[in-house]
């Protein structure tokens, strides 16, 4: 029986943004435990050479998930001049580790992606870490100096590198005894999977 689902996912995902609900539901619904893991090569100082999306998929992707913030009734704003200009995740990145040790990553995640994709705010301002400090009702001093130690920014590290071991290229990638669901697409063959429905009534549905 599964008990736990490992989710990597990236604050510069829209689609981590607006698959957020959903991840959580399956904890709630299938009473499993859900293992955040923040990936990003860029917050692991491992920036691979930037790959232009052609225009037709970048399109699409705008038109995409416009449609399914649409119906998830979410507000969705792209940051200026993305993805082209894209905002620095270190700090958020590295914050999520830290908030999970304080108890309050559920809330850290929602408040995160709302503001950076909900509300376009770069996560870098200088405002934006003192506001969502006093959102989570924690010590924005403490906070600063935990996300900032050397130990935080090799856990980052760590998590980007156990995840590409383990095939991670995008996500959000939901994990289920080393079986990987890439995309939001695929929450409902998660949800199969931990109900012990066959997932191939998804494909089947689709013919």
């Amino acid at each position: 029986m599964t008990t736990s689902v490992e989710v990597f996912y990236s604050f510069q995902s829209p689609y981590s943004y607006l698959a957020l609900e959903a991840i959580y539901d399956l904890g709630r619904d299938f009473n499993v435990e859900l293992l955040w893991q923040p990936f990003s090569a860029k917050a692991a100082g491992n920036t691979p050479p930037p790959v232009p999306l052609l225009a037709e998929k970048l399109s699409y992707v705008f038109e995409d998930t416009k449609r399914i913030a649409g119906d998830l009734n979410l507000p969705l704003v792209y940051p200026e001049n993305w993805p082209e200009t894209e905002f620095d995740p270190s700090r958020i990145t590295r914050g999520a580790l830290i908030a999970a040790d304080m108890g309050v990553l559920m809330e850290y995640n929602y408040k995160v992606f709302h503001k950076c994709w909900g509300l376009g705010e770069n996560p870098n301002e200088e405002h934006f870490m003192g506001e969502l400090c006093d959102e989570l009702d924690i010590d924005l001093g403490e906070f600063l100096s935990k996300i900032s130690s050397s130990d935080c920014r090799e856990r980052v590290r760590g998590v980007y590198r156990r995840g590409r071991k383990l095939g991670i290229f995008d996500t959000p990638t939901l994990l289920i005894d080393g079986e990987r669901f890439v995309g939001i697409d695929k929450i409902p063959y998660v949800r199969a999977r931990l109900a012990g429905r066959p997932q191939n009534e998804f494909a089947n549905a689709n013919r």
